[in-house]
């Protein structure tokens, strides 16, 4: 990124010539930039924080199958299915250190399991849940987001979702929570720069000729329009060339705002564990595949993968060896699909591939060479070498088929590849 220009004559000129016009002026600007940037990172951070909680809750679902009970006579012990979580850390900490966001498990307005500690570096298990939240998300039976929630004397962004059994009884809440004053920095850090020099190349414009007034104006307005339709949720928004080639302030601040675009949309379209695309991704390209297909008849395959035993490695090896299984598929499928098409972690161990202007024939050639890959693949893991196979499922895409019934498809033939013996590929 290109380094913000040293104090010259742009800078003395604003000092000789500002007035309280431009001070106005570019007090609305700083504002406005403020609350958009400030809105979209905060508008981020609930997003990040509630696909944390969601596949917190999916990951305890797929390891620890049943629902969560409270048993003990004078020590209680809270269970997943027949599993005993009462002190197992694996999950929450795995989140906790890949993600820096705290977590918490609560059964009913109790603390059971929590990356939080005190301050002698005790976890403050055992104490209980604020009021309000309690009436909120417990019995109120909804999510909640809080800008400003304190546990144990430190601020937090907080997300709070309800714990529900199989049979949609509440009996907890899953709390994710980032530093008030981590997120804060991180705002300060992005809008300070762009503000500074907003209002400095505001203040040149107004002392330069009208025609140079204009094409100042008119890129500031480019500006302050790409980042309110980042603040609108629009990732794909596009910010024009003749912005982004400007040797001055305008340009920075471009290629900062860029910059914030393309953290935005990693946070929110990549799997942070594999480097593949994640299922939000995953479902905004198979919606564009399947208009393609319906309004330039450009056909497509949709396949649906599975890795064969993989809770046999996470039994046998640990999570550890399992997360580094999937990053190792991941590198394959990624670079086997390069020029074909998108991959996407789908959940858990599956995948998701959109074979792109292929017909069901070639997109299972495609396949089956990726799968040969993988058959090859050993996973070094402390002194072993994990070796694993894969379970395919295809599906023709056609302008009569929906996208909801395609996935049925392809999951059906995963579910055939699964009983005809795993370690194959699908397609009728």
């Amino acid at each position: 990124m290109a380094k913000i220009k040293k104090k010259g004559k742009l800078y003395y000129s604003l000092q000789a010539f500002s007035s309280v016009p431009l001070l106005i002026l570019g007090l609305v600007i700083m504002i406005f930039s403020f609350k958009t940037v400030q809105n979209a990172m905060y508008g981020q951070v609930h997003t990040e924080l509630q696909n944390m909680t969601d596949m917190l809750i999916s990951s305890y679902d797929m390891l620890y199958p049943g629902d969560y009970t409270l048993q003990g006579d004078v020590g209680y012990r809270l269970f997943k299915g027949e599993q005993d979580i009462t002190s197992d850390y694996s999950v929450i900490d795995k989140f906790h250190e890949n993600t820096g966001v705290e977590f918490t498990v609560f059964y009913e307005d109790t603390r059971i399991l929590t990356t939080i500690r005190d301050e002698q570096g005790q976890r403050i298990v055992g104490t209980g849940a604020n009021a309000k939240v309690m009436q909120e998300v417990f019995y109120g039976g909804s999510s909640r987001f809080y800008t400003n929630t304190t546990i144990n004397n430190v601020h937090y962004f907080a997300y709070y979702a309800p714990l529900c059994n199989s049979d949609g009884t509440i009996v907890g809440m899953i709390y994710a929570g980032m530093p008030c004053a981590q997120v804060n920095r991180t705002v300060k850090a992005t809008i300070f720069p762009i503000l500074i020099i907003s209002l400095c190349s505001i203040v040149v414009v107004c002392l330069v000729s009208s025609s140079y007034t204009r094409k100042i104006l008119a890129a500031l307005h480019k500006i302050r329009t790409f980042l309110a339709q980042i603040a609108a949720g629009n990732l794909n928004a596009t910010l024009g060339q003749d912005v982004l080639s400007r040797n001055d302030e305008l340009s920075e601040i471009g290629i900062s705002a860029l910059s914030m675009q393309r953290s935005l949309r990693n946070l929110l379209e990549q799997d942070t564990l594999t480097g593949l695309s994640n299922r939000r991704f995953g479902d905004q390209k198979l919606s564009e595949a399947q208009s393609q297909l319906m309004e330039k008849d450009v056909p497509y395959v949709l396949c649906i993968g599975d890795i064969d035993y993989f809770k046999s490695v996470n039994d046998t090896y640990g999570h550890e060896c399992g997360d580094e299984v999937l990053k190792a598929v991941g590198k394959i499928m990624k670079k086997e699909m390069h020029g074909s098409g998108c991959v996407a972690r789908w959940g858990g161990e599956e995948f998701l591939l959109i074979y792109e202007g292929a017909t069901l024939s070639e997109a299972k050639a495609e396949a089956e060479a990726m799968l040969s890959r993988i058959r090859e693949l050993k996973v070094p893991y402390e002194d072993n070498e994990v070796c694993i196979t894969m379970t395919l499922g295809l599906a023709q895409a056609s302008a009569d088929i929906d996208i909801n019934d395609l996935l049925k498809e392809a999951d059906l033939m995963l579910y055939k590849g699964k009983k005809a013996g795993r370690n194959c590929v699908i397609s009728e």
